[in-house]
């Protein structure tokens, strides 16, 4: 019996996820090590992607179970709720993501997750080196396969696991989409499910992490929970100057 196409999405998604935690490992406790280290010390954990890869400075901000420290870039023209054509556009405009990490206040202790499945275009590129310009530490959540085989389309002549200080592989295809149904066009991307299952497992490690050093960090918890107003307000008033859209 031929297999549905539910079923087949979600096989291949098994075998992402399955490949990311077997592969990946090394990378996702080194990224959560760094992730500890700037929580412990007060720092700001910032998140920046052009495109749908935005939507995972989304997933990690003000997310209940999610560390309160996050800052994500996700107020620009580069997303695509500002415009889809735009957002293709300033991927390859220099100087934009620069702007955006020196205007979103980021410093040295900062970590600063930079977000691109191609990782070859400007926009990413240029997020990670400005990061390490200003003393952030650098995790790239990328598909390595899929940058290799393209050439970088940015003045620096990078694709981005080679300028991040940790590379976390989201092992997605070339183009992202992985189900041929016979017209022609591939359909069902992945790289999103995936992208949000490294960024929760390094946070959930991190988390961790600063749990077996005797350190309890400040999580956010669902809003519609009764002890969430109180709980929650207190951590406005802990990270609202520097996570700017608190």
């Amino acid at each position: 019996m031929k297999m549905s196409v539910v079923r087949e999405y979600l096989e291949v998604i098994y075998s992402i996820l399955r490949r990311i935690v077997e592969e990946e490992s090394e990378n996702i406790e080194r990224a959560a090590e760094i992730i500890a280290e700037a929580t412990a010390s007060n720092k700001v954990v910032h998140v920046i992607g052009a495109g749908h890869s935005a939507m995972l400075g989304e997933e990690l901000f003000y997310r209940a179970g999610g560390l309160a420290n996050v800052n994500p870039l996700i107020d620009t023209d580069i997303t695509v709720a500002h415009g889809a054509r735009k957002s293709t556009m300033l991927e390859h405009v220099e100087g934009y993501a620069s702007v955006l990490l020196r205007s979103a206040g980021v410093e040295k202790g900062d970590v600063v997750i930079v977000v691109s499945t191609s990782g070859v275009n400007q926009f990413p590129v240029e997020a990670a080196i400005t990061a390490r310009e200003l003393g952030a530490k650098t995790i790239g959540i990328t598909s390595v396969g899929y940058s290799k085989s393209l050439e970088p389309r940015n003045k620096f002549g990078k694709h981005l696991f080679e300028v991040v200080d940790v590379c976390i592989d989201n092992k997605v295809p070339r183009g992202d989409a992985v189900l041929d149904l016979g017209i022609g066009t591939r359909v069902a991307p992945v790289s999103t499910i995936a992208n949000c299952f490294i960024a929760n497992s390094v946070i959930a490690r991190a988390v961790q992490k600063l749990v077996e050093k005797g350190i309890k960090p400040h999580i956010w918890i669902s809003s519609h929970l009764p002890e969430a107003k109180e709980h929650n307000e207190r951590l406005f008033e802990i990270f609202g100057k520097r996570v700017r859209l608190l």
